[in-house]
């Protein structure tokens, strides 16, 4: 399926109404290039989970969790943005398997194709395209589970 946004207010929109699907233990990889609408996504998904904090993208910590409710559960949103990975093997001293294994979290990657041989089978995929100034072309599965 392919949505074409036209602000980043659009792409916020989307990614609010995204997050409504999501029940936890998903992992969501991000995959474009600078510019493409990648945390601008999540911001807007972080917001449609109900997270109040201000979510900033986590270039030189590689990762940032926020926690919220989801129909009476406890959950996390972990946000890791992968652009200054060097090794995929760095990756696995984050302990991102025994992240993204529990049920109660929603993992969200930027830069994900970085480590796609370590993705999990059912890592949803939303890859966006930069089309123009404004306008970018966000692709995924609706049925949230590509790979």
């Amino acid at each position: 399926m392919e949505y074409i946004s036209h602000s980043a207010e659009e792409t916020k929109k989307f990614a609010q109404e995204f997050a409504q699907k999501l029940q936890g233990g998903e992992v969501i990889a991000l995959i474009g290039n600078l510019g493409g609408g990648k945390t601008t996504f999540t911001q807007g998904l972080a917001e449609g989970l109900g997270i109040k904090q201000r979510v900033l993208s986590p270039t030189f910590v590689l990762m940032r969790s926020y926690p919220f409710k989801k129909g009476g559960k406890s959950l996390t949103l972990y946000h890791l943005d992968l652009y200054r990975l060097e090794k995929s093997k760095e990756a696995k001293a984050l302990g991102l398997e025994e992240i993204w294994s529990d049920p109660k979290n929603v993992v969200l990657i930027e830069w994900a194709e970085k480590i796609k041989s370590l993705l999990p089978e059912k890592t949803i995929e939303i890859r966006f395209e930069y089309l123009e100034e404004n306008e970018r072309k966000i692709s995924y599965n609706p049925n949230l589970s590509l790979k």
